[in-house]
Parts: C-alpha cells; sequence; structure tokens
C-alpha cells in the first residue's frame, strides 16, 4: 500500500468516525420524535421511516455534503473513493456495539438491512452524482423535480405513521439483562450469597451490578483503570470509588458491603418501597440510577429469576 492509499484510507476512517459521533448526536435530539437508540431503557414510539433516513441514508448525505466542499474549495480529487467512508462507518458502528458490549440489545437483521442500504446508496451516489459532477441540490423550478419532492415527502408521512411492535425490542432487553444475570452469578455468586442472605437485597445487588456493568463495560472500565492521574476513581464492575483500583472481584465485595450498611441503616424505614429507595441512593443518590435499577430489579424477579419474585413484590405490597 502506497503512501497516497494510506493516506486516504486514515482520512477516510477519520470521517467514518466523525459521521458515527455526529449520527450519534442527531440521534440522542431525535429520540422523541421515534428515533430508536441502542439503550437498555429507552423505549420511544418507534418511528419506521426517521429510522432508516437517520441509520441508512446519513453516510450519502454525508459524502454528498464532503463532495460539495471539496469541489467548492478547488480540491475536487479529494473525492476519489469517498464512498468508503460508508463501509467504514458500519464497520466503526459494530466495534463500537461489541466494545460497549451491547450486542444483545442490536437487532442484527435490521442492522444489516440499514448497513447494505446505506453502502448501496452511497456508492450509487459516488458513480451518479459525485463522480458526473452533477448538480447536487435539485433545480426547484423545474416541475418535474418538485413532483419527485412532494412523493418523497408524502412516502415519508405515510411511513412515519407506521408503528413497529414493541416485543422485538423488549425481547432482547430481557435476554440482555438475563444473560448478564447468569454472568454475574456465574463470577461473583458466591460472594454475593455469602455476604447477603436476605432475598430483596441479594436482588438489588444483582440489579446493580448489571446496571454498572452496563453502564460501564469492560473496555471501558480498562480506561478508567489507566487514569493514574485521577486520586480518585470509581473501578470493578461494581464501580466503587477509592483511591487505589479495585478489580471486579474486590469491587463485588466492597460494593456489597456498602449495599449491607445501606441496608441495616434503613432498617427502621416505614415502607420497604422506601427502604430500598434509601439503599439504592446511598450507592448511588441519584435519582435516574435509582429508577433503572429498580426497572431491572422487575425484570430480573418477573421474567428471568422467579426466585425473586415474592420478595420482590413485597417491595409494593404495602
Amino acid at each position: 500500500m502506497n503512501d497516497f492509499a494510506v493516506t486516504m484510507f486514515a482520512s477516510h476512517l477519520t470521517l467514518a468516525v466523525i459521521l458515527f459521533f455526529l449520527v450519534n448526536w442527531i440521534g440522542s435530539h431525535a429520540v422523541d420524535f421515534g428515533y430508536a437508540s441502542t439503550t437498555l431503557f429507552e423505549q420511544p414510539n418507534e418511528s419506521i421511516a426517521l429510522n432508516f433516513f437517520i441509520r441508512a441514508l446519513s453516510p450519502s448525505v454525508f459524502i454528498i455534503l464532503l463532495s460539495a466542499s471539496t469541489v467548492s474549495i478547488g480540491s475536487p480529487s479529494l473525492r476519489l473513493d469517498i464512498y468508503r467512508i460508508a463501509i467504514y462507518y458500519y464497520f466503526v458502528r459494530v466495534a463500537v456495539i461489541f466494545l460497549l458490549n451491547r450486542q444483545r440489545l442490536i437487532s442484527w437483521p435490521r442492522f444489516i438491512g440499514h448497513a447494505s442500504v446505506g453502502v448501496a446508496a452511497a456508492i450509487l451516489v459516488y458513480h451518479q452524482l459525485i463522480l458526473p459532477n452533477r448538480a447536487l441540490i435539485p433545480n426547484l423550478d423545474d416541475a418535474g423535480n418538485e413532483l419527485w419532492l412532494a412523493i418523497f415527502a408524502f412516502l415519508y408521512a405515510v411511513a412515519n405513521k407506521v408503528p413497529l411492535p414493541g416485543g422485538p425490542g423488549a425481547r432482547r432487553r430481557n435476554s440482555f439483562i438475563e444473560a448478564h444475570y447468569k454472568q454475574s452469578v456465574r463470577n461473583f455468586g458466591t460472594i454475593i450469597d455469602r455476604k447477603i442472605q436476605d432475598s430483596l437485597l441479594r436482588l438489588i445487588a444483582y440489579s446493580i451490578l448489571i446496571y454498572e456493568d452496563y453502564a460501564r463495560p469492560p473496555a471501558v472500565r480498562t480506561l478508567e483503570g489507566w487514569m493514574f492521574w485521577k486520586r480518585q476513581r470509581t473501578t470493578g464492575v461494581m464501580q466503587v470509588a477509592g483511591n487505589s483500583i479495585f478489580n471486579d472481584e474486590e469491587s463485588v465485595e466492597k460494593g456489597t458491603d456498602i449495599l449491607i450498611a445501606a441496608w441495616n441503616k434503613h432498617f427502621d424505614e416505614e415502607f420497604v418501597h422506601s427502604r430500598v429507595w434509601s439503599a439504592i441512593g446511598e450507592y448511588n443518590f441519584d435519582s435516574d440510577y435509582i429508577t433503572r435499577v429498580m426497572e431491572i430489579m422487575e425484570i430480573l424477579a418477573m421474567r428471568v429469576d422467579p426466585a425473586f419474585k415474592t420478595a420482590y413484590q413485597s417491595v409494593y405490597s404495602e
């Protein structure tokens, strides 16, 4: 591979990473409009059209804008093989999904469909619009263009009204939690079961462990371990704060001790729900954090491990 090819590869890969962050930023501001982000908790009223346009057509829009910019600055040669940005973009997205351990939350048939359309559209745009130097902005004085714009607007509006069933997303979420629970039992069950006899507190411990592992997957925890310049940080799978680095087993040991102390501290709470809320709040006082952990508690008890069902129901029995 010559120097020019290496430079182009690095440039296209860098632009693909920029596109990745740009699409994520756009998606984070479009959740209320039906964009389905890769998360364990958000369940928006998903829009078929919006998700298709953002996930499949954003690479084509991106390379069109880049190509127009290269022409405007007098460097049209920079457009060479610019469609490869789309290919690298989807590889970057897959790599991030696995780095963040979110693969169980992805509808892979849909992802492959969006990626296939996205790459095909980018190649088509490259050969039909970018290389021939055709005008990239429609001529609105042309009645034919106006008609096509109206047709596309109509199809987008119709597709936006077609609801997608929530079942597959819920099944992926439940599967994610079940897999992480089984992994937690294998790796840390001996520690948790030895320290905690109360079924409800054990349910809380596993739920916190699952949530922390979701929020800080192994790759992120490894990076945190390298931040030697931070005197105090949270480390390990249960994200325990301290001046030293804890491995996963040490963090579970210390994390369960924190939970036991919090559970005993709030022994006199009038309602079980208040005691659970307060105990989790001692671990992390953020209300969103407490809500997320309690959502995982429900899924664990009602859909994954029936042994926790009675303990979970006691939270709402008053």
